[in-house]
């Protein structure tokens, strides 16, 4: 084997080791018709950005904080954080509990601020129910934030795309957004 032909044998395996990334399809987080889209992107005066989709139904505690992404996915949690409906803290380093879907090329989707709840865990599955609407970590009210992120940077593309803005149904059966995976 020449030194050309083993660097692409080389390149094939890091990047089959890295994964591809690819689209995938993300339903609204809480079922429950009245749920809605209440942020999206904003940038602070200090220059930071939300770049996210904040989607609620006004409860707290309610079950019925779905996995969004189509299909069956693992879903890692991260708990640890005491059940709160009122936000404020920086448990998880302001994520509160919450759970990450991880791709391939550096990207995840990540749904944060749940309450605690007994049966909270990893675990693989589409569209099944991971826990309680909370407001855990920095948050300022009972929702669901979702963000699609590569290499730690937070990409808006997944529910611009789609064409979600304030207001649009989060309702579990509705698309609200094509993130990379």
């Amino acid at each position: 084997m020449n030194v050309k032909n083993m660097m692409y044998a080389a390149a094939a395996l890091v990047a089959g080791f890295a994964g591809v990334a690819s689209a995938a399809t993300a339903n609204g987080a809480i079922c429950d018709t009245a749920a809605r889209v209440g942020s999206t992107t904003y940038y602070s005066c200090s220059g930071s950005s939300h770049t996210a989709l904040d989607m609620s139904n006004g409860t707290c505690s309610e079950w019925n904080h779905r996995a969004m992404i189509a299909g069956s996915r693992y879903y890692a949690y991260y708990g640890g954080c005491a059940a709160n409906c009122s936000g404020g803290t920086t448990c998880n380093g302001g994520a509160g509990n919450y759970y990450v879907v991880t791709g391939g090329s550096g990207w995840d989707f990540r749904q944060l601020h749940l309450n605690a709840n007994t049966s909270s865990g990893s675990k693989t599955c589409d569209g099944c129910a991971l826990g309680l609407v909370g407001s855990t970590g920095n948050s300022t009210g009972a929702h669901v934030h979702a963000d699609n992120r590569q290499y730690g940077t937070r990409k808006s593309a997944w529910y611009t795309s789609k064409g979600t803005t304030c207001g649009s149904s989060a309702y579990c059966g509705n698309v609200v957004g094509y993130p990379t995976l």
